[in-house]
């Protein structure tokens, strides 16, 4: 009996070293959560049993995660993040229908599309917003996001690659890629006018809000182009112009000018033009070099902001946070990853600074929670408590060896 019991108290012994081990070999991980053993008595009871019944050992009732905060490295990295409170960042497994893992290992980079991602290629999550920073909702105010739009947060390479989320979710483009061609009537100081047929129409530094809208500001050109057969070699600029946005499949096209507003050409205002038979052109992907990306910043309340060679700012997203009613019940997955499960409690979305979880300190990273001092104290005492079970079980082996010998 003393034999199999003490064995019990083997078994705690060798995972409660384990788990030691296993902390000690994390201390240097980022965000990485220490754990702690709960060991419980096993007890043979029956409904006959008597009030003097002896236990049988130990058993593990379970591992707990102490998830309190580490503390902080310094790195001045702007994608370095760490959260300034309990919430979790909130990162997206790839695929269509990716799975989201909430971490404290705020060490995220970009992929080859300028993603930003973890070291394990989940991305990165952020409320979509507008340039003013207000973040979009939909009309479902019951679901785990609050009916708040979220997406994957992305860096543009230049400011006309820059991508914003409309009320309907849908990614757009902004800035200088704008593009179409047109037939273009220009009224004369004479009263004459001039056709421009197959004109080259670009609209540039326009803010594009919903699919469809009809957009104002920016840098209206027309170029290139045929008059009476010979080729245009006037270049006409607007900048009051309003054009018509189409947003399919995440990309934005110029598919119509509503007005074109004052023309203006070499020192020369022409009013009352008119433009028709309008049609997309190729839209130029290769960014414009003089816009571009010049630095990220990420404010606590987690707003990025993109600012550009011109001096132009675009904030691309706010950083969501996460958390669940039962962090214990969370499944660990490895890199300081967790996963909702049925006993942690369903994963509720919350906003940086504002919802209780916490700030995001950019340029920081968590460092593990492991007090080596106080595990290297726990490896001792786990020693101890093998070789005590050890002592038991060589002890009840030479009792029954004492039995067996009486005869003799």
């Amino acid at each position: 009996m003393a034999f199999y019991t003490s064995l019990t108290g083997l078994n705690a012994a060798q995972t409660d070293l384990s788990v030691t081990s296993n902390n000690i070999a994390n201390s240097g991980s980022y965000g990485f959560k220490k754990t702690t053993t709960d060991f419980g008595e096993l007890v043979a009871d029956s409904p006959l049993a008597s009030g003097q019944n002896i236990g049988q050992g130990t058993r593990l009732r379970a591992t707990i995660q102490d998830f309190t905060s580490g503390s902080m490295k310094t790195t001045n990295r702007a994608l370095d993040m760490m959260v300034n409170g309990d919430g979790f960042f909130l990162v997206k497994s790839p695929g269509t229908s990716g799975t989201i893992s909430l971490t404290r290992d705020g060490s995220f980079l970009t992929d080859k599309n300028n993603n930003v991602v973890t070291s394990d290629g989940h991305f990165l999550q952020v409320y979509a917003t507008t340039n003013s920073g207000d973040i979009y909702t939909s009309t479902d105010q019951t679901s785990a996001t609050g009916g708040r739009i979220v997406k994957n947060l992305t860096l543009p390479s230049y400011e006309d690659q820059v991508s914003i989320s409309s009320t309907t979710g849908d990614t757009v483009q902004v800035g200088n890629s704008l593009a179409a061609t047109g037939d273009v009537t220009v009224k004369n100081a004479d009263g004459t006018s001039t056709s421009i047929t197959g004109a080259k129409i670009t609209l540039g530094g326009a803010t594009i809000g919903t699919d469809g809208a009809t957009t104002s500001g920016g840098v209206l050109t027309i170029t290139g182009g045929t008059v009476g057969g010979a080729a245009n070699t006037a270049t006409y600029t607007s900048t009051s112009a309003t054009a018509s946005i189409t947003t399919t499949a995440g990309k934005s096209t110029l598919t119509g000018i509503s007005t074109i507003g004052t023309l203006s050409y070499n020192g020369e205002n022409y009013n009352g033009a008119t433009v028709a038979n309008v049609a997309s052109a190729t839209t130029d992907e290769s960014g414009d070099t003089s816009s571009a990306l010049s630095n990220i910043s990420v404010g606590t309340d987690g707003k990025v902001t993109a600012t550009f060679a011109n001096g132009n700012q675009y904030i691309l997203g706010a950083v969501a946070l996460g958390d669940v009613n039962n962090r214990n019940g969370l499944h660990s997955t490895g890199n300081a990853n967790w996963t909702v499960t049925g006993t942690s409690g369903s994963l509720n979305y919350r906003e940086a600074d504002t919802s209780g979880l916490g700030s995001v300190q950019s340029g920081a990273l968590e460092l593990s929670n492991i007090d080596l001092t106080q595990e290297l104290v726990n490896l001792i005492s786990e020693q101890r408590n093998f070789q005590a079970n050890s002592k038991a079980i060589s002890t009840d082996n030479q009792m029954v060896s004492y039995v067996m010998n009486i005869q003799s």
